[in-house]
C-alpha cells in the first residue's frame, strides 16, 4: 500500500512538472513566433509553407478518406433508427450537426495527432539524443525558434483548413449515401442540411481546431525536447506523446462542447 501511494504521488508530481514545463514552452513559443513573424528574413528561414505542406497537404488524402467513410457510417446508423418512424428527411440535419459540432474536428485532430504529433516527437527526440540541439545552443540559436515555431505556425494554419475540408467531405459522403441508397432527394438533403447548420456550429469547429493545434504541437515538441538516452527512449516518448495529446484533445473537446452547447 505504501508503494502504491508513493507511485501515485510521484506520478502526480511528474504531471505537475510537465504542466509547468508545457506552460513555459508555450509562452516561449508565442514570444519566438512574434519574433519570426515580425522579421521577414526569419520568416523566410522558417519555411512556413513547406511546413504547412508537410503537416497539411500530405495528410489530406487520409483525412478525406476517413471523413467520407465517417459521413456514410453516421448516415447508416441514423437511418437505421429513423426509418422505423418514417422520418428519413431528418437524417441530413442529424448527420450535419454531429459532424460539424463534434465528429469532424475531433476525428481530424486525432488523426493529425497520431500522424504529425508523433513525427514531431520522433524528429526532435532524435536530434536531442544525437546532441544536435546542444549544438544549436552552442551556436546561440534558440531551439524553440528553430524547431517549434515553424511547426506551431504550420499546424495552426493547416488543422483548421483540414477540419473544414473534413466536415464538408463527411457531409458529402452522407449525401451520396442518402440520395443513392435511402431515396432522399438531393434538393431535400441540401435544404435540410442548410436549415439545421448555424454559424455557431462552424465557428465552434474552428475554435476547437485551433486549440487542438496548440495541444498537438506543444505535447509533441515537449516530449521530443525532454528525451534522454537512446533510440528506445525516443520510441517511448513518441508513444507517450500520442497518448497524452489524444487524451488532452478529448478532454478539451468535452469542455468546449459543453461551453458552446451546454
Amino acid at each position: 500500500m505504501t508503494n502504491l501511494f508513493g507511485h501515485v504521488g510521484r506520478r502526480f508530481f511528474t504531471f505537475l512538472q510537465d504542466l509547468s514545463s508545457l506552460y513555459y514552452l508555450f509562452r516561449e513559443t508565442l514570444a519566438q513566433t512574434a519574433v519570426v513573424l515580425s522579421d521577414g528574413k526569419k520568416r523566410r528561414q522558417a519555411r512556413l509553407l513547406e511546413q504547412v505542406d508537410e503537416v497539411g497537404t500530405q495528410s489530406l488524402p487520409l483525412i478525406l478518406a476517413v471523413s467520407a467513410l465517417l459521413g456514410i457510417a453516421l448516415t447508416v446508423l441514423v437511418s437505421f433508427q429513423l426509418k422505423e418512424f418514417g422520418a428519413l428527411s431528418y437524417i441530413p440535419g442529424f448527420v450535419a450537426v454531429a459532424i460539424f459540432r463534434e465528429m469532424g474536428p475531433l476525428i481530424t485532430a486525432v488523426i493529425i495527432s497520431g500522424r504529425v504529433g508523433a513525427a514531431f516527437t520522433a524528429r526532435i527526440g532524435t536530434m536531442k539524443v544525437s546532441e544536435e540541439i546542444l549544438a544549436l545552443e552552442t551556436m546561440a540559436i534558440n531551439p524553440v525558434r528553430f524547431l517549434v515555431v515553424q511547426r506551431f505556425i504550420g499546424l495552426l494554419l493547416a488543422l483548421p483548413a483540414l477540419t473544414v475540408l473534413a466536415n464538408f467531405t463527411a457531409v458529402f459522403g452522407g449525401f451520396l449515401f442518402g440520395s443513392t441508397r435511402l431515396g432522399i432527394r438531393a434538393e431535400t438533403y441540401v435544404r435540410e442540411t442548410l436549415d439545421v447548420i448555424s454559424f455557431t456550429d462552424v465557428y465552434s469547429g474552428m475554435v476547437k481546431a485551433v486549440v487542438y493545434s496548440v495541444v498537438i504541437v506543444m505535447v509533441g515538441c515537449y516530449r521530443g525536447l525532454i528525451v534522454e538516452g537512446g533510440a528506445e527512449d525516443v520510441g517511448r516518448s513518441t508513444m507517450v506523446a500520442v497518448v497524452s495529446s489524444t487524451l488532452t484533445i478529448i478532454v478539451f473537446d468535452t469542455v468546449m462542447t459543453a461551453a458552446f452547447y451546454g
